[in-house]
């Protein structure tokens, strides 16, 4: 299985790499920006965001414990014009 993109984790399962392509499906596709992405030191914890070419953000949220990992994904919203403000959009997705 190849990783979530941004990434070097695997996902559980296809439902993973499906709400990727989703997002980028509803989207306009994958942006020209590079992607982003951090972890914590002990690499227990990271993000990973992919852009789309919209402006939208999915946004994949990672902890490990163990053999175990926990994977949260949101949707964030471009800038809102003229306000400076970032809308969130969670994901349809649990």
């Amino acid at each position: 299985m190849d990783p979530i993109p941004g990434t070097s984790l695997a996902p559980d399962s296809l439902d993973d790499e499906a709400r990727i392509d989703d997002f980028l499906l509803r989207h306009g596709g994958r942006s020209t920006g590079p992607m982003r992405r951090g972890e914590s030191e002990g690499g227990l914890t990271g993000w990973s965001e992919v852009s789309a070419a919209d402006g939208h953000v999915l946004r994949c949220e990672w902890s490990r414990e163990g053999g175990r990992t926990e994977m949260t994904f949101r949707e964030i919203a471009p800038e809102t014009p003229g306000t400076g403000a970032v809308a969130d959009d969670w994901s349809r997705y649990p």
